[in-house]
């Protein structure tokens, strides 16, 4: 009988603890366990092994194809496959059930709860303020600005600690220069579902007040497409992308009354392999429609995005040095070259030339921007990147929009 796959979408870090080696599993994508667990080298090297086919006895023949003098029994497989399925770590009957479980909290909620930043609004905003005024941060917005509106920002959605200060540079733009009545919110569905865009019409709860769902978009595009619009909307629990935006977007625009549109881009690569996005109907349909739905409306396009996944931790055979800072620096100037000159296809290209080897987690979220700001210019105000824990480059930027013609009629 085929033992369970292991969960794609879990997080696994190496790390050594009192000596010894562990790896340690984690669910920041979907959020069907908020804890970590720690793996021992067995329970990974069998986990590797998982992958929905295999039973217990073929496990066992790999393992020892591999590492000859393991000494690993069946027996030895199958308490390792029951441990990690009490940790929701496989695609078991059991996990099946938590995420019904999960679907079911989320559904009887009115609005998507604060999950990643906490405090009062005293505390975050003070958090907030802190990077602004740091010796890396943009500094505090002077109100009002003579420059002409915005059309969209992009900003890290890398967390405040190693990415705060940056996030500073487009919303120092945003508080001067917009005055918009709706923000589309594009983050990363870093779990990867099917489906290419992820609606939700819940409220995004901040320490500042909830970014209110804007019914008449939610409205437009469900007339379009139907339910599709909500498959897979319970990963906004659990996604931080999206929050981090209405986090600083709230705290730029206090007092505001405005509504947002929040949307998790999925990997763009499920439905078009490394050609442009375009040859795709799922999203080019949606895209068009977007724009549609757009004009007239006094809208700002907001990308919460990051760039280059680089080093040991996110699969790289590679060694985390200045060869490689210098390698990943170089991918990411062209890549927010194409940015500034909003072409999403050059943008996309210079990412997919080489197989989008930088792993670029916020590919699609960019290139979907760069869709709906066609017409505008862009400016980078700051670039940098930040070590991984795991052994590993996260870079990142922002940049804001200038005003555009009109949204894109893809």
């Amino acid at each position: 009988m085929a033992l369970p796959r292991f969960r794609t979408a879990i997080k696994v870090t190496p790390v050594e603890r009192e000596g010894k080696q562990l790896f340690v599993a984690s669910d920041p994508y979907e959020g069907v366990f908020d804890h970590q667990v720690a793996l021992p080298p067995i329970a990974f090297v069998v986990a590797s092994f998982l992958d929905g086919e295999r039973d217990a006895a073929s496990v066992r023949s790999g393992i020892l194809e591999q590492f000859p003098d393991a000494g690993v029994q069946e027996e030895d497989v199958r308490k390792v496959v029951e441990d990690l399925d009490q940790h929701y770590l496989l695609e078991s009957e059991r996990l099946a059930a938590r995420r019904r479980d999960v679907e079911g909290e989320w559904n009887s909620l009115a609005a998507r709860a604060a999950k990643f930043v906490d405090g009062s609004p005293e505390e975050v905003g003070k958090e907030l303020k802190g990077y602004y005024s740091a010796e890396a941060g943009a500094g505090e917005p002077v109100l009002p600005s003579a420059a002409a509106p915005l059309s969209g920002i992009l900003a890290p959605h890398i967390d405040f600690r190693r990415g705060g200060t940056c996030y500073t540079y487009a919303y120092r733009e945003l508080a001067e220069r917009s005055d918009a009545e709706v923000y589309v919110i594009l983050g990363v569905a870093h779990a990867s579902p099917p489906n290419p865009f992820v609606v939700t019409s819940k409220a995004y709860e901040t320490a500042f007040g909830p970014t209110n769902p804007d019914r008449e978009l939610i409205g437009s595009l469900e007339k379009r497409f139907g339910a599709r619009i909500f498959e897979n909307e319970i990963l906004h629990r659990s996604e931080h992308s999206a929050e981090f935006q209405a986090v600083f977007l709230k705290h730029a625009r206090p007092g505001a009354d405005f509504t947002v549109l929040p949307i998790l881009c999925s990997s763009f690569e499920i439905h078009c392999g490394t050609a442009s996005p375009s040859t795709a109907p799922r999203i080019q349909e949606f895209l068009g429609a977007l724009g549609e739905a757009l004009r007239g409306r006094k809208a700002c396009i907001v990308a919460g995005v990051d760039f280059a996944h680089v080093g040991p931790v996110f699969g790289d055979d590679v060694e985390v040095d200045q060869k490689l800072v210098e390698w990943m620096m170089a991918g990411d100037t062209r890549g927010l070259q194409e940015c500034a000159e909003v072409n999403p296809e050059g943008f996309w290209n210079s990412v997919m030339a080489d197989g989008n080897r930088r792993h670029v987690c916020g590919l699609s979220a960019t290139y979907a921007a760069l869709r709906l700001l066609d017409g505008a210019q862009g400016k980078v105000h700051k670039y940098g990147f930040a070590p991984d824990p795991g052994g590993g480059l996260v870079s990142f930027a922002s940049m804001s929009f200038g005003p555009a013609p009109a949204m894109a009629r893809p």
